[in-house]
């Protein structure tokens, strides 16, 4: 008679035990994870061995993106041994989440040590090691990664992009190539392509996949963008105002688009719009290209003669961005404005002064017209 009671009592156990699971998975299934980590706690808090009811508390608890409550048991888990991998796949999200790194980190490497055929946890360190502040070393993870498996498109995108930022578009190239090889019909690594091609100041290489993505769909404003200034540098102006009048649309920083549209309507004698546009660039500036957009509107009013206007814009950029680039066309103007040359002298002079330890353009030719102008004014003086 006790056997049969104990029997009973096991299965009635049993069954309460699967109908408890097969709930707590029913509630996961619908997303009603507070519930889950209600129920889940409550049994807990009869029996705190309860290791099933603590994996769908973790489980649970991630998920709803509870990341504290998630950490404690997910911890509590690792250290029993218990659904290792996941726990330390949800600890690692939690850590990046957190943005403490340095974990992060740690668990990737358990990670990448458990699955060693796979690059994903090695560009996560890089990842992380790239948002800490240590490029040199995130460089060196990337590559590792892409070493590691060369096929996965994201290890060849994170590599390349990380070496267009440092610099290396050859490099980044040949890596974007390679894979193009084997997927020619990619998106990403077109639009990479796109990116280092531009670098490179490849135009022509850089139309040919945005011509190939726009055959694919509506190209994005970025895309847009980099087409009507790959088209302006080769020259075909109708098609770089079409592209640039596109890259408008839906675009948040629309500074560059305004400058690129600028330099077309210049290359086709459109003077007053060009003006519009560079003034509209100015406006939308939060680059350190702003001074350029001062310096080509005070080109204009040289051409006209305006030279105390060109000037007094040339002023404004130096006082706002201390460029020397402005003393020096301000000498270059003042030239033409004045009869008496040594204004002109003394901007020429400014503007060597601040190049002594910067890598000015012009400084042989400002040195020049200083000799020009002090042998001027010399034989200025002898005529008199």
């Amino acid at each position: 008679m006790n056997r049969i009671f104990l029997l009973s009592y096991a299965l009635l156990v049993l069954n309460l035990n699967l109908k408890g699971q097969a709930s707590l998975d029913s509630l996961l299934e619908i997303g009603a994870y507070n519930d889950v980590i209600l129920l889940a706690s409550n049994n807990l808090e009869k029996d705190s061995t309860d290791i099933l009811s603590k994996k769908y508390l973790a489980k649970a608890a991630f998920l709803g993106n509870r990341l504290t409550l998630a950490k404690k048991h997910a911890l509590d888990l690792e250290k029993f041994g218990i659904d290792t991998v996941k726990q330390r796949q949800n600890l690692m999200r939690i850590f990046e989440a957190e943005q403490n790194y340095p974990l992060a980190v740690k668990y990737a490497q358990k990670l990448q040590h458990f699955f060693p055929a796979q690059g994903y946890y090695t560009r996560k360190m890089a990842e992380y090691h790239l948002a800490s502040g240590y490029p040199v070393e995130a460089l060196k993870l990337y590559h590792q990664a892409y070493l590691i498996e060369p096929s996965d498109i994201n290890n060849v995108t994170a590599l390349a992009e990380l070496l267009n930022r440092n610099g290396q578009n050859n490099l980044a190239d040949s890596i974007v190539n390679k894979s193009l090889l084997a997927e020619p019909q990619n998106l990403v690594l077109r639009s990479m392509a796109v990116r280092i091609k531009m670098a490179l100041k490849a135009y022509p290489e850089a139309i040919s996949h945005i011509k190939f993505i726009e055959g694919q769909g509506v190209l994005t404003p970025w895309q847009y963008k980099n087409a009507g200034y790959a088209y302006y540098m080769t020259d075909t102006l109708d098609k770089a105002l079409h592209y640039l009048e596109q890259s408008l649309h839906n675009e948040q920083s629309p500074e560059l688009n305004y400058y690129y549209l600028a330099l077309v309507h210049t290359s086709l004698k459109n003077t007053e719009v060009a003006k519009n546009y560079f003034n509209k660039a100015i406006e939308a500036g939060i680059s350190g290209h702003v001074k350029t957009y001062f310096h080509h509107l005070a080109g204009f009013d040289a051409r006209e003669e305006k030279y105390g206007d060109a000037m007094e814009k040339l002023d404004l950029s130096y006082s706002l961005f201390g460029d020397p680039e402005s003393l020096f066309y301000q000498g270059a103007y003042a030239e033409s404005r004045y009869s008496n040359k040594q204004k002109a002298i003394q901007y020429y002079q400014r503007y060597l002064n601040e190049c002594e330890d910067l890598k000015c353009q012009q400084i042989e030719a400002a040195r020049e017209r200083i000799k020009i102008l002090k042998e001027y004014q010399f034989m200025q003086s002898k005529s008199k």
